[in-house]
């Protein structure tokens, strides 16, 4: 997997850890953005996605007025000079057994190319990750990704023993 590259998760993962709180796969077709890997246990930590721009740019100005930081969402272009929204708030951990495909547009990888967002988005997905860890809500709408993390890392210690 390519950090800051876009992928497809397997329905197999939806299937597995059904929580009512992740984002839908609209039929392994939702695009998924890989933040980071955290090195201290291999996981992978992506973003969902969303093309319901007008609808989080509300948001954000929303949390604004109200003079709130918002590190639930960020929008920005892509490389497919599109507008998308990263649902910070509904990251999650996964494994690349569950990776199905890169995701693409017209045949080609989408990428985030602009170092600023990533950057941003990358702070933004620190900050909610450190929130989660410490077990603070932020989101009434929050996946458990604190009990998929411990399943994903069952998976992979049982795997280390099984080879």
């Amino acid at each position: 997997m390519e950090q800051f590259g876009f992928y497809v998760i397997k329905d197999e993962f939806f299937e597995k850890f059904n929580d009512p709180y992740l984002k839908g796969n609209k039929d392994q077709n939702r695009p998924h953005y890989y933040c980071f890997k955290d090195e201290a246990d291999g996981l992978y930590w992506i973003i969902p996605m969303s093309s319901r721009v007008e609808k989080y740019k509300a948001v954000i100005a929303h949390k604004k007025e109200m003079h709130k930081p918002c590190d639930l969402l960020y929008v920005c272009k892509l490389s497919n000079d599109k507008e998308n929204a990263f649902l910070v708030q509904d990251m999650f951990p996964i494994t690349e057994k569950y990776i199905l495909r890169p995701y693409t547009f017209a045949g080609n990888p989408l990428k985030l190319i602009n170092e600023t967002d990533r950057q941003i988005i990358e702070s933004k997905a620190i900050r909610i990750l450190n929130l989660i860890e410490r077990k603070v809500p932020f989101n009434k709408f929050q996946p458990d990704v604190l009990k998929i993390k411990e399943t994903l890392l069952e998976e992979l210690a049982a795997e280390l023993t099984t080879v």
